[in-house]
């Protein structure tokens, strides 16, 4: 008679479950395993194709992860999709992409901001110093008159940054429905401009808007043509297809065509008038192309008929 020998447990515990695995660390006995077929072949390769399908992603989202940490530490500067991305992460990645690059610009301004209340804060720190100094020697009268200009240049700035941040953010205030021409007419006769600004009004001109944004952008518009103008100024409510527009002409230099999208960017001077260019926040046209984009509108420059610039403010009309 034979002698069976009974396998021992430790041996067991230390194999590797083979191809009869049954998910749980088991083992499924062999003879049910064969008896399954090729149905349950499929389906342990299928469960096993499955975890590594699966870890594939978590490798992605790890390198992803890494790229965001040298970004952050600025030893890269873009997130792109690889070729073999599916559908879904790459489509995260470029919405990524697209907050890094927002991001980016943001930290762009907030070091453009900090450019520019430097200059009148470091005249302001000077002349003080300056009084400080040599009291026996100052003029005061004559002090307050230097450092007038460089306060209101900071609250220029500051006014317009929170009127910027506000835009961003759509919490300026509700919109209301009327006529842009009637309020156009009203708040350039309320103004009292250097130089003489001719109007053309279209009547019944609807819009739905905020209205202080809408006077802001005849605010700001006026203000630039104002400065840079020789002799006239211009406003012009009319109709355009779908859209209200709103123009505001001058007879100055004008804007170059390279020049006609960058000048609504923050903070960009053309330098035409460097005298001038100084007197304003630096904000004013980026401000205009906010509310523009907030009202599905848009702004542009092109040629004034008297030779200067004419800013076109565009909003939808209301039929």
């Amino acid at each position: 008679m034979g002698i069976g020998h009974a396998r021992s447990p430790s041996r067991d515990a230390g194999r590797r479950p083979g191809p009869g695995a049954d998910g749980r660390g088991g083992v499924i006995p062999r003879n049910l395993a064969r008896r399954a077929g090729p149905a349950a072949a499929l389906a342990v390769v299928a469960a096993l194709a499955g975890r590594a399908a699966g870890r594939r992603p978590l490798r992605r989202v790890a390198a992803v992860a890494a790229t965001l940490t040298e970004i952050n530490e600025g030893h890269a500067r873009r997130l792109a999709p690889a070729g073999n991305d599916p559908a879904e992460i790459a489509g995260l990645l470029e919405a990524l992409g697209v907050t890094l690059d927002h991001l980016g610009r943001e930290r762009g301004f907030a070091g453009d901001v900090a450019h520019e209340l430097r200059r009148p804060i470091t005249a302001l720190r000077t002349e003080l110093e300056d009084a400080i100094t040599h009291p026996d020697e100052t003029d005061v009268t004559a002090l307050a008159a230097r450092l007038l200009p460089c306060a209101d240049r900071l609250e220029a700035m500051v006014a317009d940054l929170l009127v910027l941040a506000r835009t961003r953010v759509r919490r300026a205030g509700h919109r209301e429905r009327f006529d842009l021409g009637e309020r156009v007419h009203r708040e350039v006769k309320d103004r009292a401009d250097h130089r003489q600004v001719s109007l053309a009004i279209t009547s019944h001109v609807t819009v739905e808007a905020v209205p202080a944004e809408i006077s802001r952008v005849l605010t700001n518009l006026l203000d630039n043509a104002q400065r840079y103008a020789r002799e006239n100024v211009g406003v012009e409510v009319g109709r355009r297809g779908a859209v209200a527009t709103l123009a505001v002409s001058d007879d100055g230099v004008g804007v170059p065509e390279p020049d006609r999208q960058r000048i609504f960017e923050r903070f960009t001077r053309l330098g035409a008038y460097p005298e001038r260019d100084g007197a304003g926040s630096g904000l004013g046209l980026a401000i205009v192309d906010e509310i523009a984009r907030a009202h599905e509108g848009g702004v542009h420059v092109e040629d004034s008929p008297s030779g200067g610039a004419c800013f076109v403010f565009t909003i939808p009309l209301v039929r």
